[in-house]
Formats: structure tokens, sequence, C-alpha cells
């Protein structure tokens, strides 16, 4: 009698993956490797059910990629490890890891926003043909990405994008449409733009970037209220930027 199977999932969490991966990565690089040595980098002596639960889990991040035996360390990899913790760039590319996962972009859509309890979830799961203990895997999976990913994103709420598609390196979720950069030219300017953007290197306003000191602000990332009340502020700050070089400008033609 054949062996019951489940659909396919993650085995281990996304959490666990990155650290699986890094220890391909700080031994092959982003080199073509067969999927043995893969295996032995990440700590295994052989290709069995287990190392290939793991290896299986790390192509459906993303975080290896290939066709046959060969597989690589993706550039969504090098992402997450390049970046420390709470940097705008890896949470980007955590989040994007996160949503790969068709079970877990599933359960997003089945329950919103994941929101349900393990019972829940467990009785959907078993309706889709998991075998229970595949089950309680799969949900222990996705609780432990989900909350992974929020504590690297420092609560920010929006984990999983409902779908594979890659996130563009510079796309801003809101990125307000600021008129012509203001020209700096004069000293009371010069002097509102210090005051006005001093701080948005500060790691609680990590998801703020600015272009071009005192030219525009480049929000990456997810905007709680409590950030979008010291964007709002920054934006203020602009206007004035703005306005001081229309008085500056006035007094000219005057």
């Amino acid at each position: 009698m054949a062996k019951a199977r489940s659909p396919s999932y993650p085995a281990i969490s996304l959490k666990e993956a990155i650290e699986r991966v890094r220890g391909v990565y700080e031994k092959d690089y982003q080199n073509p490797i067969p999927r043995t040595v893969a295996a032995d980098h990440m700590g295994y002596q052989s290709l069995n059910g287990k190392s290939l639960g793991v290896l299986s889990a790390l192509l459906k991040y993303g975080l290896l990629e290939g066709r046959g035996d060969d597989t690589r360390v993706s550039d969504l990899a090098v992402r997450i490890l390049a970046y420390g913790s709470g940097e705008p760039e890896r949470i980007d590319a955590l989040q994007v890891a996160a949503s790969k996962p068709e079970l877990f972009a599933d359960i997003e859509a089945r329950f919103k926003d994941g929101r349900a309890s393990d019972q829940a979830i467990r009785s959907y799961l078993l309706t889709q043909k998991f075998i229970p203990a595949a089950a309680d895997a799969a949900i222990r999976a996705y609780k432990e990405t989900k909350q992974f990913v929020l504590d690297e994103s420092d609560g920010y709420p929006r984990v999983f994008t409902g779908g594979s598609a890659e996130v563009d390196e510079h796309q801003s979720v809101l990125s307000p449409a600021l008129p012509s950069p203001p020209r700096l030219d004069s000293v009371q300017s010069q002097a509102i733009a210090a005051h006005a953007f001093d701080d948005l290197s500060a790691t609680d306003l990590n998801h703020f970037r600015i272009v071009d000191q005192g030219a525009a602000i480049h929000v990456r990332g997810y905007v709680d209220r409590k950030g979008l009340d010291k964007l709002i502020k920054r934006l203020v700050a602009y206007k004035a930027v703005l306005d001081a070089n229309a008085d500056d400008d006035d007094e000219a033609v005057e």
C-alpha cells in the first residue's frame, strides 16, 4: 500500500532556512554546486529524507535556485544575508521570501492575514489532503515564519504579499509625489533642510530614506501610524524649504 503523501510545504521556518543557506553561502558563495555538496555545507552527510526536506524548503523560500542536480544561493538570499537586522533592504527581502511558499499565500487568502487559531488552520489543511503530522509541521513553519518577519520588521504588520512576485529593489510602499528639488542656495533654506532631515538616519527611522539631501524623501518598507506621523512632520519641514526658496525668488525679482 502506497504511503500517504501531503501537499508540498516548507518543512522548516524561514528563520531556520536562512541559517541553513548561510552555511552554503559561507563555503561556496553563489557557485553552482551539486545538491550533495549543498547538503554537506548545511551539516548533512548525505541526501536523505531530512536533508532533501530542508533543500526543498530553501527552494520554496527562494533562497536556493537551480535545475536538476545543480543548485546555487539566490540573489534574494544574498540580500537577506548582506544586510543587518532591521535594515529596510533585509526586511524587503524577508517579506518576499516569506510570501513565496504557495501554502503560506493560500493560508493568508483563506484566513484574513492568517488570523486564525492553529485548530482552524489544521482543520483546513486536513481537507486539503494533509496528513495530521504534516499539517502540524506546516502550521509551525508558517506561524514561526510570520512571527520572525514581524519581529525583524519591528512590528510592521504587512508580512506576506500573497504571491511570489519579486519586490523591486527601489519600490516604495509610500513614495510621495514631491515638487522639483529646492535649490538650497541660501543660508536660511540650508538651515531648514538640516533641521528637517538631521535624524532620518536614526535607528528608529530606518524605514525612511532621503535622496539628495533636501531633495526628496524615499520611504521603504511598511509604515505604521507612528511612522506616518513622523513622515508628515518631515513633509511639513520640506514644504518650509520650498517656501524659503520661494521667498528668496520673490526678493530676487523685486
